[in-house]
């Protein structure tokens, strides 16, 4: 039954044939590689089997645990999680650490088909609580296009953190020199000042295709807090859809697919 459900999900999101300048992305905070609806339970085999179905080119995910104690129970060992991913589906891999937990580090991690430059960005913290950081990917395109992609999860208690990280990141994408995806769990919603204070140019696809699924807790009670921010400039938004029946999470797996725009656009 599993195995047909990710069937079904992959035939949903590939239904229609995308061209070379197409860009399919998925965003995925993976609650440490613990199922939520089965606590104790790995989920790393189902979000590999996710990825290998619906196969996009980028994948940025939060909270991802590195060699820690809390890995060691779950997964019967010190697991290096992206680097068990990656070999896993195919993909290369790359763990950003915000801040060492529990014997080893926690995180953001990328997945992509060809990419270079991976590095991490610190973000600030002016009011204390968890470091948080961004991972960055150059990520390369069969046609030899390149763009940046990054994913992040910004601070949970205090929105003075949210405010200057999310000044810090952008900050830094304005530094780029290539067309820019950052997406993530930014832990906060969409009436939020932190969500009205990014520039206009920069679009979040869920606005843009007028879905407004929650992508935390339960379609009912919980919250849209997880997105995909693209510099509308650079790209178009073709497809946008929360996976909200995947259920290894307390997050639900957030799709879009963008197109590059031509020069001349």
């Amino acid at each position: 039954m599993k195995q047909f459900f990710f069937a079904w999900i992959a035939c949903c999101l590939l239904a229609f044939p995308l061209s070379a300048q197409e860009i399919k992305i998925l965003t995925f905070n993976i609650l440490h590689g613990e199922r939520a609806d089965k606590p104790a339970t790995p989920n790393l085999a189902d979000l590999a089997n996710l990825l290998i179905q619906v196969q996009p080119e980028v994948i940025g995910l939060q909270e991802v645990d590195s060699m820690t104690v809390r890995s060691d129970t779950l997964y019967s060992g010190h697991l290096d999680f992206m680097k068990k991913l990656a070999r896993e589906t195919g993909y290369k891999g790359y763990f950003g650490k915000a801040m060492e937990y529990d014997s080893g580090g926690y995180g953001e991690g990328v997945l992509v088909k060809k990419g270079s430059n991976y590095h991490t960005v610190n973000l600030p913290n002016p009011a204390g609580g968890e470091p948080r950081a961004i991972a960055w990917v150059k990520a390369e395109l069969k046609t030899l296009e390149e763009f940046y992609f990054g994913t992040t999860h910004l601070c949970h208690e205090f929105e003075a953190n949210r405010i200057a990280q999310l000044d810090s990141l952008l900050s830094y994408a304005a530094t780029l020199d290539k067309p820019v995806i950052w997406v993530g769990d930014l832990n906060f919603t969409p009436d939020s000042p932190e969500y009205q204070r990014i520039p206009n140019h920069w679009k979040e696809a869920g606005a843009v295709a007028g879905d407004t699924l929650n992508t935390y807790g339960t379609p009912e009670t919980g919250a849209r807090i997880d997105y995909i921010w693209y510099d509308s400039r650079k790209f178009d938004l073709v497809e946008y859809k929360v996976l909200s029946h995947i259920t290894i999470s307390d997050h639900y797996p957030v799709w879009a697919v963008l197109r590059i725009k031509k020069q001349n656009e």
